[in-house]
C-alpha cells in the first residue's frame, strides 16, 4: 500500500536534497552522485538536457558547474509517496533572489541499506499558471 509521508518521517528525503545542494554549492560531483543508484542506468531530463548514464551526468554536472554558480533554494513544498522499498519525492522550490519561475523536481528513489538514493530524477519549470 501507498502511503503519503509527512511530519518528521520527511526528514531522510529532505536530508537527501539538503545533501546534494551541498555538493552543488562546493561543485564536488562526486558528492552528489553518490545520492545515486549504484548502476549506471539512471536518468534524468528536464531543463537542460536528457541524459541515460551516470557518466553522461557526471559531465553535465561539469558543464553546468563551469558555466553557473550556486544559487540558494527555497524549498517551497514537497511531497513523498512511498511503497516498500520505493518512493516519489516531488520537490518545488525557486532560487534565492532570482526572478526565474518556481522551478519542480521529480525523483523516484530506492531503499539502498537504509538511504534512499536517486534512481530517476526529472527537473523543470513549473507551467505558467501552475
Amino acid at each position: 500500500m501507498t502511503s503519503q509521508v509527512t511530519g518528521e518521517a520527511l526528514a531522510p528525503f529532505k536530508q537527501l536534497i539538503h545533501d546534494i545542494g551541498q555538493a552543488f554549492k562546493e561543485k564536488d560531483i562526486s558528492k552528489a552522485m553518490a545520492k545515486f543508484v549504484a548502476e549506471d542506468d539512471i536518468t534524468s531530463f528536464g531543463l537542460y538536457a536528457d541524459i541515460n548514464s551516470k557518466s553522461e551526468l557526471e559531465q553535465h554536472w561539469k558543464d553546468y558547474f563551469s558555466a553557473h554558480e550556486f544559487m540558494s533554494k527555497i524549498e517551497e513544498r514537497y511531497t513523498v509517496y512511498v511503497y516498500g522499498e520505493a518512493a516519489c519525492l516531488c520537490l518545488t522550490h525557486k532560487a534565492e533572489n532570482s526572478n526565474d519561475r518556481t522551478k519542480r523536481m521529480t525523483l523516484f528513489l530506492e531503499n539502498h541499506n537504509g538511504a534512499w538514493l536517486i534512481r530517476h530524477r526529472h527537473h523543470s519549470f513549473v507551467p505558467e499558471g501552475g
